[in-house]
């Protein structure tokens, strides 16, 4: 009997500590507004450290615990390091990108790769714009607790910050999305000449333009990640961040610069701002 209990008890052991390594690896299609331009997007996370792939262009790695953000470019073969909580140019990068936004539970429910999902809604101003974002979550998808433990560990380390996401953290994994970026109605100031006045709204009009981005999940597996996942790769060089501003409308579907990139003139301004 005694053998027994201890047997089993080694094996609840084995089994939790199984569970407490599991990480979630999320698959995923980015489509913009015209379906004109399309990346393919992987979300990995295990336990406070997140890892987000788009396409073969960039890599983001997020460590809670390790109060750090790392920006890879493969391509060059670069990096560029950040706290977390971010500021300046990685905080505008992952605002931008939805990050931060605070979304509530909406009516609607639906079904998008085989998950039942609930709706959650929720919108942000900043820098004259709108980033509006809806999500079908899924409180059965695999993973789906690591993932809002994940989610909740991130909100905590925001907690007292301007970036702190107001709502609450939905019970599950996002299979489908859309963040939607507005500009807001500018009226120039009236000391402003009529002729420039014109020009400038004329400026704005051309480059301020809604953007739209879908995601929707292709697939979502529950497997033990190396540490190496969630580490710059080795040979790469440490670049150093610019105090920029994205140009997020530059052309539909173009997502901002990472730092150490450059800043189109007009750029907006960073959210922190407001």
């Amino acid at each position: 009997m005694k053998f027994a209990f201890t047997a089993a008890t080694v094996m609840a052991l084995a089994m939790a500590a199984t569970s407490a390594s599991a990480g979630v690896v999320i698959s995923q299609e980015m489509v913009n507004q015209t379906g004109a331009q399309k990346t393919d997007q992987t979300v990995m996370v295990q336990g406070h450290k997140q890892k987000v792939i788009s396409g073969d262009d960039e890599e983001i790695i997020t460590d809670l615990d390790g109060g750090a953000i790392y920006i890879i470019k493969p391509k060059t073969k670069q990096y560029y390091q950040g706290k977390f909580p971010p500021a300046g140019a990685y905080a505008m990068k992952l605002f931008w990108e939805g990050t931060f936004v605070g979304v509530d539970k909406a009516s609607g429910a639906d079904k998008v790769a085989g998950y039942a999902c609930q709706d959650y809604a929720g919108s942000v101003a900043a820098a004259r714009h709108i980033l509006t974002m809806t999500k079908c979550v899924s409180s059965d998808a695999p993973g789906a607790k690591e993932y809002v433990e994940f989610q909740k560990a991130m909100a905590d380390k925001l907690k007292g910050t301007h970036l702190a996401p107001k709502g609450e953290t939905p019970d599950g994994i996002p299979v489908s999305s859309t963040r939607t970026i507005a500009p807001t109605p500018y009226t120039p100031p009236p000391s402003l000449p009529p002729a420039a006045a014109k020009k400038l709204m004329e400026a704005m009009a051309k480059g301020n333009k809604t953007v739209t981005f879908n995601t929707t999940v292709s697939k979502i597996e529950v497997k033990d990640l190396p540490a190496e996942t969630f580490a710059v790769p080795a040979g790469y060089t440490k670049g150093e961040a610019q105090p920029i501003t994205p140009h997020l409308l530059k052309k539909p579907g173009q997502s901002p610069p990472s730092p150490g990139a450059a800043a189109a003139p007009g750029s907006p301004a960073a959210p922190a701002t407001h």
